[in-house]
């Protein structure tokens, strides 16, 4: 073997492996990233199914001057209330809104906790993600009703 051809080999050899380098370094710099970003739109996806859930709470407080009682019976209202059937789009501010997965949380599928404090005046209510810290409402602070944890 002469010294071109393994100048050649060798050259071949250190081109793989900086290719292979290089595929490697941007793996690690972008696999991280991805990642972030899919918790982020996880995180934006939860929100946005609590915020629904809390303008479906609001029309039933609107058309029964009072809260529900359980997420359940909310569910039951809005699917048997024609008014909200027609008007869903505008009523939940066009979010999108799947009616079968409606009370569940899109990161695991865990049902959302609902509160009622009937006893305040007015009504209290806590619509929390048993998953995170995120919750709209409280049961103490009427300055809190409806509110985001996350605004």
């Amino acid at each position: 073997m002469n010294i071109d051809q393994r100048n050649r080999i060798v050259s071949l050899v250190l081109i793989v492996v900086i290719v292979l380098l290089g595929v490697w370094l941007y793996n690690t710099i972008t696999g991280p990233w991805k990642e972030v970003q899919e918790k982020q739109a996880t995180t934006e996806r939860v929100r946005t199914n609590m915020l629904a859930i809390n303008d479906a709470i609001r029309f039933y407080n609107d058309r029964n001057n009072r809260f529900p009682s359980s997420l359940d019976s909310l569910m039951i209202f809005i699917t048997n209330d024609n008014f909200f059937m027609a008007n869903r789009d505008s009523l939940l501010r066009r979010r999108p809104v799947d009616f079968d997965s409606f009370l569940n949380s899109p990161r695991t599928g865990n049902r959302f906790e609902y509160e009622l404090n009937a006893e305040a005046r007015p009504p209290l209510y806590l619509l929390s993600d048993p998953d995170t810290e995120d919750h709209i409402g409280t049961l103490t602070r009427v300055t809190d009703r409806g509110a985001p944890s996350w605004r």
